[in-house]
């Protein structure tokens, strides 16, 4: 799951920030910066509110099964994973919606008009001269 959410972040935040920057300064050379995806992931509270929410979601599934008798807690189990699966993917898309507009928000205020996680350049990510602001989109969360 987290490497799946990383990828689909990375694309993300790289198709957002190329459609944004129509201008036509920005697309004759526009301002590319980078982050670490992995890490924005991780620290960020979007996410930290989608492992708790799941978490407690999980905790009373749990306790809804061991009310039940066997053969209702069968098919209890099957319900609860697939209501967890979509919980879990609807909170993530809002959780991705909520990071991309953060790092929107710290790479506008910096100037970037791209920003790409080099982990996903399958080649040539040496050629770039990226600057790395995952430092300052993590101190923009500590201060909200």
């Amino acid at each position: 799951m987290r490497k799946t959410g990383i990828v689909i972040l990375s694309l993300m935040l790289v198709l957002s920030f190329a459609v944004l920057s129509g201008s036509p300064a920005a697309a004759d050379n526009p301002a590319i910066a980078s982050i670490s995806t992995e890490q924005i992931f991780q620290a960020h509270p979007a996410i930290q509110r989608v492992q708790a929410e799941l978490q407690q979601r999980q905790s009373e599934m749990m306790q809804e099964l061991e009310d039940a008798d066997e053969e209702e807690a069968m098919m209890l189990q099957q319900q609860m994973q697939q209501e967890l699966q979509m919980l879990q993917q609807e909170l993530l898309d809002e959780a991705f919606l909520e990071i991309e507009e953060d790092v929107g928000r710290v790479a506008a205020e910096l100037g970037y008009d791209v920003v790409i996680d080099p982990q996903g350049i399958v080649y040539g990510a040496d050629v770039l001269d990226l600057e790395d602001i995952t430092e300052e989109v993590l101190a923009a969360l500590e201060e909200e």
